[in-house]
């Protein structure tokens, strides 16, 4: 840990696109009325320009698997569903302060999704850390292209303008949970495979198992 940081209980790590610098994130861990998930999550709405409530959860990743960990954004599931079915309740301060130390350095992949407990199109965010990812080139732990600011930027358009078309087209969007869900998933749909045609996958890019397997989900899904 830093010296400045050594009698400190604020943490900061670094973020980045995979094609730009890095970008300041602090953590205080003795803040209990902004707590450590919250402050998280609203910086990296604040950098990525996604909003709160539609951002899931990050996962962080080491080369050590004892530091990794996936975060919840309590602010985007209240009614504590999603959390009960998957388990959540592993995630704690305790695994928190295990994934990150003061100076780690971090690079992001923006991932889309849908689930049908939370309403509309949210997110999900990666951190890997740099001596895990290739920083250069894509492997099979880090995608550059699902790490651009574009990428990022192209799921926060989406996702904000599903969020305005139950208010300005509501007849399109009344047509029940069953029309809604369906809009959802062809969105979702139309995105992945976009990545497939957009990015020139190399052999060892994770993209290309990621892909592979959410389009057989998505085949079971629709069959």
């Amino acid at each position: 840990m830093n010296q400045e940081n050594s009698n400190s209980d604020k943490i900061t790590i670094k973020v980045r696109h995979s094609d730009e610098d890095y970008h300041d994130i602090t953590i205080d861990w003795s803040n209990e009325s902004f707590d450590y998930r919250k402050q998280l999550f609203h910086q990296l709405s604040a950098y990525t320009g996604i909003p709160i409530k539609q951002q899931d959860h990050v996962g962080v990743q080491h080369v050590n698997p004892y530091h990794n960990a996936g975060l919840l954004n309590a602010e985007y599931d209240q009614t504590g569903l999603l959390n009960a079915r998957w388990n959540w309740q592993y995630d704690t301060k305790e695994l928190a302060m295990r994934a990150f130390d003061d100076g780690d350095c971090f690079l992001l992949e923006t991932k889309m999704q849908v689930n049908d407990i939370v309403p509309g199109i949210s997110c999900s965010y990666q951190l890997v850390h740099r001596d895990v990812a290739n920083e250069s080139r894509c492997n099979l732990k880090y995608c550059h292209y699902l790490g651009r600011r574009s990428f990022t930027r192209k799921i926060s358009e989406i996702i904000k303008s599903f969020q305005s078309q139950p208010i300005l087209h509501p007849m399109v969007y009344g047509q029940g949970e069953e029309g809604r869900k369906h809009s959802r998933l062809a969105v979702y749909d139309g995105h992945l495979r976009e990545i497939k045609t957009a990015h020139s996958v190399p052999q060892d890019c994770k993209i290309r198992h990621f892909a592979v397997s959410i389009f057989d989900v998505w085949n079971l899904m629709s069959n």
